[in-house]
């Protein structure tokens, strides 16, 4: 009888030891959301590679500079695109239908090459000349995103999305290009901190 009631205890012993080790070592199919990516390769001779509309969105565009180049996948714009809503309506007490109105039709170009301009303002509206920059909005439909890392909140692009809204806020006439700067109206100190509350967001989801 002792010797059943030993090896009853030891299985037990076994057993626990085991589910112990379990929730202690990490499994491969888990992921950081450090290790997630937002971006897929693109080349124009594949068969499928074309401009592509992002699911969920009021015609909303993206697609490459080059024929072989890359850009942020539909799923993870998509994902963004709808935190910026949501966090840009909040801040500035607006519908999301006001939000999702302005950024209607919006063409996304992104590339793993960046840009160089003759000249453009920093944050606090500094002119700068024959600087590199990692994004344009080039115009009130049309942003340019280099493609930093793999993650969308490295990137430029919600930075290039306050300055669509501005520019739709304007009538068309600018998009604010010296940020915080007082040549140009439109921009404040609470778009400055919406862009850095939304990156925060997207990283912490892997985005």
């Amino acid at each position: 009888m002792h010797d059943i009631l030993t090896k009853k205890i030891a299985k037990k012993s076994i057993i626990y030891t085991i589910l112990v080790l379990a929730l202690f070592v990490p499994s491969s199919s888990c992921r950081s959301v450090a290790d997630l990516s937002s971006v897929v390769e693109f080349d124009c001779k594949h068969p499928d590679a074309r401009m592509k509309e992002i699911p969920g969105t009021p015609g909303i565009l993206v697609a490459p500079t080059f024929c072989k180049d890359y850009v942020f996948s539909e799923d993870k714009l998509q994902k963004a695109l709808h935190v910026f809503v949501s966090e840009y309506s909040n801040t500035f007490d607006e519908s999301e239908e006001y939000v999702w109105l302005r950024l209607s039709g919006l063409r996304i170009e992104t590339s793993i090459l960046g840009r160089k301009v003759s000249a453009a303002f920093d944050s606090k509206g500094n002119l700068l000349k024959d600087v590199h920059v990692t994004g344009l909005a080039l115009s009130h439909d049309h942003i340019w995103v280099e493609i930093l890392t793999k993650q969308i909140n490295t990137s430029s692009f919600v930075h290039e999305l306050v300055h669509v809204m501005i520019w739709k806020e304007n009538y068309g006439i600018h998009g604010d290009p010296d940020h915080e700067g007082d040549k140009f109206s439109g921009w404040s100190k609470k778009h400055t901190m919406l862009i850095k509350r939304v990156n925060l967001i997207l990283q912490d989801a892997g985005i």
